[in-house]
């Protein structure tokens, strides 16, 4: 499979030390295993099937993205930081390029992604991470039956396309043209698309609800995103309700609800995927997607989510870290130390901590020098593995611009009674919001996902926290 790593951080850090210079950097990570309490208490069938995708080795492309401030000094309209890009399809360790680059350059938000294609072509194009607007994408994983659902997928984008196009609003692709957009042939650029189409609706939606509920002549709304003015969530007199504003990172959660949700329902028309039709062997249906997604918003906001939804298997694997950094920050760690053998974890079989454990520890800890910091990635890039925590199951991390973390469990949404989820989360108002975007035009159908999925809920713990970083 694929491997992606994540910083995003109060100081800025490194590319080098990030991405080059830990023992078990993304470069390593080409050909090299890394993986401590992956298997712990797995059955034979799951254990085997993990062990399998981790003999594959990511040799069809790289891309990293650094978010920068450089754009707005000499371009008044821009907003923030914005994500700058390198991708190549030539052997990473030995690219001068990267090294030159990563060497000379520092931010507070980076991306990496090291490529095992699905299928061909290996060209650049087909690299993560993808960039739309101020948003980065990358996935490990796949969507099931990608090449038989595609055709249906891009026709979804455009229902979604026909409305953003009749609003006026800034959208994440030029000219909300988000067809014309894609570039290449690759699962994961169809799924950002698709995601980013749904953000954006959401998006409009609730701008347009604001301004129709507020009087205009009270707020200097200009045309577009990037205002960085909100005023504050309605509820009541206008007969309008809108929890959140539209930079919320629960509209990057709703996005994702409602880009799975449409995967789901063409992956259901074609009996693919989760919808595969029986009989399999006992603890062999593994027909479901993997969806290890990152999605940045501005280089302060994030998502990341451990998702698979076949009857049986696990998702390949992903970890998290609240204090690595400052161990990578030559500033603070001139010289990496190595661990010593206590602290080390080489059998994959060995226990260590979830992410609740090490969220537990966290709230106990000091504060270190490289400020408050979340890494994520499909391995640890450093052995020390006290640092580390796993992913469960379809455990969902988001945070925002205040450093507010939060950890939930993807799987509600989808399973009985998740309308519970989605009134708890305001949901409901907002496709109320959703369906008036678009009104001249065929209104894509949004809301609760009409079937539940039958998902493997014993493989989760359930465990959702907020947590002031």
């Amino acid at each position: 499979m694929c491997r992606w790593i994540v910083y995003v951080g109060e100081q800025p850090l490194l590319l080098e030390d990030l991405l080059i210079k830990p023992k078990h950097s993304i470069v390593k990570q080409v050909n090299i295993r890394f993986l401590p309490g992956l298997y712990y208490g797995l059955e034979d069938g799951d254990k085997a099937e993990l062990e399998m995708q981790a003999a594959w080795i990511n040799v069809h492309g790289f891309g990293v993205g650094w978010y920068t401030d450089t754009l707005k000094e000499f371009d008044p309209s821009v907003r923030g930081m914005q994500p700058a890009q390198f991708r190549t399809i030539a052997p990473i360790s030995t690219d001068l390029a990267f090294s030159q680059l990563c060497a000379h350059t520092a931010s507070k938000c980076t991306l990496a992604h090291i490529r095992d294609a699905s299928f061909p072509p290996v060209v650049e194009v087909n690299n993560h991470p993808f960039i739309f607007g101020k948003y980065a994408f990358m996935h490990n994983g796949s969507v099931n039956n990608f090449a038989k659902i595609r055709f249906d997928v891009i026709r979804r984008i455009s229902e979604l396309q026909n409305a953003i196009q009749t609003e006026a609003f800034v959208s994440s692709v030029p000219d909300s043209n988000y067809v014309f957009n894609i570039r290449g042939n690759t699962d994961t650029e169809h799924l950002a698309t698709l995601y980013f189409a749904h953000l954006d609706v959401i998006r409009a939606g609730i701008l347009s609800a604001t301004r129709r509920a507020w009087d205009i002549s009270n707020f200097n709304f200009p045309h577009g995103l990037q205002t960085g003015q909100h005023p504050p969530p309605l509820h009541g007199g206008s007969g309008i309700t809108i929890p959140f504003n539209f930079d919320s990172t629960d509209s990057l959660l709703l996005a994702l609800i409602n880009t799975i949700t449409d995967i789901h329902a063409i992956q259901r028309r074609h009996q693919v995927g989760p919808f595969t039709p029986g009989p399999f062997p006992p603890g062999k249906n593994f027909a479901g997607n993997k969806l290890n997604l990152c999605i940045t918003d501005g280089g302060n906001q994030m998502l990341v989510c451990r998702w698979r939804d076949a009857k049986d298997g696990f998702p390949p694997s992903l970890y998290l870290s609240l204090t690595a950094g400052e161990k990578l920050n030559r500033k603070y760690s001139p010289v990496l130390p190595d661990p010593q053998d206590s602290e080390k974890v080489v059998d994959p079989t060995v226990k260590i901590d979830s992410v609740r454990e090490l969220i537990k520890r966290y709230r106990k800890l000091p504060s270190t020098e490289q400020g408050r910091h979340v890494i994520v990635g499909s391995e640890p890039c450093t052995e020390f593995v006290d640092d580390w925590g796993l992913f469960d199951q379809n455990q969902c991390m988001i945070v925002d611009k205040h450093h507010k973390l939060r950890i939930l469990n993807l799987a509600k949404f989808f399973q009985g009674g998740r309308e519970h989820e989605f009134e708890k989360y305001h949901f409901n108002s907002i496709f109320n919001q959703i369906n008036f975007v678009g009104r001249n035009a065929p209104v894509p159908v949004v809301g609760v996902p009409v079937h539940s999925i039958d998902l493997p809920a014993s493989k989760s713990d359930a465990f959702e926290v907020e947590l002031d970083l």
